[in-house]
């Protein structure tokens, strides 16, 4: 159940960060244009500030490609509605862009709209077979669905069109690591933190890659490097306080769930994992209370388990 639940919460980061948007091919704009500065700001990452560029291009010539650039913007800024009416209204110039229907599908994956989003990639793949953007787009839907040596076939099909797409380098470790091909998950995500050292999501990756191939005292280090590049991240705690248990260091495990708990308190998992290193440390009471927390918000597996037994009582 442990290992099940953390590679879910895996798969869902991997699910809102691998699918960046992608601008299509244009003629370079003048330099200290509006569009020119759009794009610089964009590479950039700022956001909002891009978004008013391309408003001001728009208004000047609108092309598809600053109405892509546009819808582009606003899915790395965390707005996929509006980028996706964005992408609709850039289809209006360019109908058979591959490009643009992978960037429309990856908005409606952010949305949660996954049938749609399918349907997007596979429009975008009957125009462009090895459109990267949407075999990526496709792999994550498949991840999801835990048909992971298909995910990992299209991935290995997408890195050869795009072999230096830093996103689609991490979604096949994932499907290594999901197939059970652990040393290859290993060597990816080794190669990929060559290149982005400071990458805490790979670094926590690798962790939990290393963890699995009994490696504890490397995935410790991946796992407290993650949590030093990212502080506030819960999941990073979460990996590091399961690695804990499993060593049986009881007590640096509730330090770590507990820091897991106040950074994503929407983690149920945390509470039971918690709640049962407590009860190893002989503290049962603080034990169930953490269990029935758990149970309370929709994981009870552990607590019916742990009442059946009469280790917790109900209130």
């Amino acid at each position: 159940m442990m290992r099940h639940i953390f590679y879910s919460l895996l798969v869902a980061s991997v699910l809102l960060s691998g699918c960046a948007a992608k601008n299509t091919k244009n003629t370079a704009p003048a330099a200290g244009s509006n569009a020119a500065k759009a794009a610089t700001l964009y590479k950039e990452g700022n956001y909002s500030e891009a978004l008013a560029y391309y408003e001001k291009a728009i208004d000047e010539d609108e092309t598809p490609q600053l109405r892509n650039g546009a819808g582009a913007t606003l899915l790395e800024g965390g707005n996929p509605a509006e980028a996706l009416k964005e992408f609709d209204r850039a289809l209006t110039f360019m109908p058979a862009s591959a490009d643009l229907h992978a960037n429309k599908g990856a908005a409606h994956l952010l949305l949660g709209q996954e049938e749609v989003a399918e349907e997007s990639f596979d429009k975008a793949l009957a125009y462009s077979p090895n459109n990267a953007s949407a075999l990526n787009g496709k792999a994550l839907l498949l991840l999801g669905k835990k048909d992971y040596e298909s995910a990992l076939a299209l991935l290995l099909k997408a890195e050869k069109a795009a072999p230096d797409n830093k996103a689609i380098m991490f979604n096949k470790a994932i499907a290594f690591e999901a197939t059970g091909l652990l040393e290859d998950a290993d060597k990816a995500l080794t190669l990929l933190l060559e290149e982005t050292p400071k990458d805490a999501a790979v670094r926590n990756a690798r962790g939990i890659v290393r963890m699995k191939r009994k490696k504890y005292d490397l995935a410790k280090s991946d796992f407290t490097f993650a949590v030093a590049l990212s502080p506030t991240t819960g999941l990073y705690y979460y990996n590091k306080a399961i690695l804990q248990q499993r060593l049986m260091e009881y007590e640096d495990a509730v330090k770590n769930y507990t820091r897991s708990i106040a950074y994503d308190p929407t983690n149920p998992a945390a509470l039971v994992n918690r709640g049962e290193t407590y009860v190893m440390l002989g503290k049962k009471e603080k034990g169930c209370k953490d269990l029935k927390k758990a149970c309370d918000a929709g994981l009870c597996e552990k607590f019916e388990s742990y009442k059946a037994s009469r280790l917790c009582l109900e209130d």
